[in-house]
């Protein structure tokens, strides 16, 4: 009984912390949309791992500690925006949480937790405890990674996460600090330098004018399509009044973003709000955001490497991005004993629903013959290239010959 009262005395707790927040009203600031933002780059990032991963590019433990750091990055964001998203849920999240939090909390206890223990002290002297550790506060991060820091004052990773703190913590003076020693010693890095362009503008009031936008645009020169980039360029083009630029910008990300419903309605809101100051960009916007792109190819091979591969042997013809991730945009899959063909590949053969052929203007068209039939490419494989296509203008046809082997 004890138990159970104590349980319920916490679980009251639990609900006087929670409930306060949900109930205030605090004005909306551009923090929660920066903060979408970059889990929509963790999610990109994520994605990039997987592919390297999968084309082995990077071994499983290399992925594994890119993976945890990633998640660590992503945790010191949410743990700094968990107000924001509550008060967006509306005052209807008041009485969910009144009944979800008590109700779920005993179900799962009942179902996972050792309440026979906690009633029975004979078992519990019997049963060993092994209780998972707490999750850490940012104060208990920022002092685990100063830790790490002291032990190596150039790690330039560690640098960066104690930015990624001191942003949650909204402490922007420190955050550039962090920031700029991780630039210093990793080099122009594109998160990096968003991420330090970030802060110094929200040290700046928001503003990006200067040294920001500066780091912002080399960034995009070295990954024209970096998410987070495109985004705070449209920002500093706004805040100049450049609107056709901003536009430019929102409309490249926009298909980047289509998995994350949320973050891709507040795109399309800065892009009718453009719009509706400069109509002009109405036409540009539907054929940009709307508009579906298509490679037309034809694909054949050589008839010696034809001859050294049995008619049913896999053949990928694929398009991918000239610079960013590796995973393809659009690919189909064919048997040797198709080719010669002609076909097209277009928004419709993406893998993702993210990662699109319109959401990238230069592309790598290539098809693969794949001895072991797997669509990871290995020593071996027939294959065939064409660099630099644009996609926006593609010509009328392109030509495919598998003449080389990996």
């Amino acid at each position: 009984m004890i138990f159970w009262i104590s349980a319920a005395g916490l679980l009251v707790l639990a609900l006087v912390m929670l409930l306060p927040p949900m109930l205030r009203r605090v004005q909306e600031t551009g923090e929660d949309q920066r903060r979408q933002q970059n889990i929509q780059i963790a999610r990109e990032q994520k994605q990039q791992l997987d592919a390297q991963l999968a084309a082995g590019e990077i071994d499983q433990a290399a992925y594994d500690s890119a993976y945890r750091d990633l998640q660590t990055a992503l945790a010191l964001e949410l743990d700094g925006g968990d107000e924001h998203a509550r008060q967006a849920r509306g005052r209807w999240m008041v009485y969910f949480v009144l009944l979800f939090v008590p109700v779920t909390s005993v179900l799962l206890y009942l179902h996972y937790g050792e309440h026979r223990v906690a009633l029975d002290p004979q078992l519990a002297l019997a049963t060993p405890q092994s209780a998972p550790a707490p999750q850490m506060s940012l104060d208990e991060m920022q002092a685990a990674i100063r830790v790490r820091l002291q032990q190596n004052p150039e790690d330039a990773e560690g640098w960066f996460m104690l930015g990624r703190v001191f942003m949650a913590k909204q402490q922007f003076d420190d955050a550039v600090t962090a920031y700029q020693r991780s630039y210093d010693l990793i080099g122009e890095e594109p998160g990096v330098m968003f991420a330090l362009a970030d802060a110094l503008a929200m040290r700046n009031n928001g503003s990006l004018a200067g040294e920001p936008e500066r780091l912002v645009l080399r960034g995009l020169e070295l990954s024209p399509n970096f998410p987070n980039g495109l985004w705070l360029a449209g920002m500093a083009a706004e805040q100049r009044q450049d609107f056709k630029a901003a536009h430019a910008y929102w409309t490249r990300l926009l298909p980047m973003i289509q998995d994350n419903p949320r973050s891709a309605l507040e795109v399309r809101n800065l892009i009718r709000t453009l719009e509706e100051r400069e109509p002009e960009l109405a036409t540009a916007s539907a054929a940009a955001v709307d508009g579906e792109r298509q490679l037309s190819l034809s694909v054949d091979i050589t008839p010696d490497l034809r001859a050294r591969a049995e008619p049913d042997t896999a053949v990928f013809v694929y398009a991918r991005a000239q610079q960013g991730p590796p995973m393809p945009l659009a690919v189909k899959r064919l048997t040797l004993a198709e080719l010669p063909v002609s076909l097209t590949l277009g928004d419709e053969d993406a893998m993702m629903p993210a990662m699109k052929l319109s959401g990238f203007d230069q592309v790598v068209v290539g098809a693969r013959v794949s001895l072991s039939g797997n669509p990871v490419a290995q020593d071996g494989d027939f294959y065939t290239e064409i660099e630099a296509i644009d996609s926006t203008q593609p010509p009328a046809q392109l030509e495919l010959v598998i003449d080389r082997v990996r």
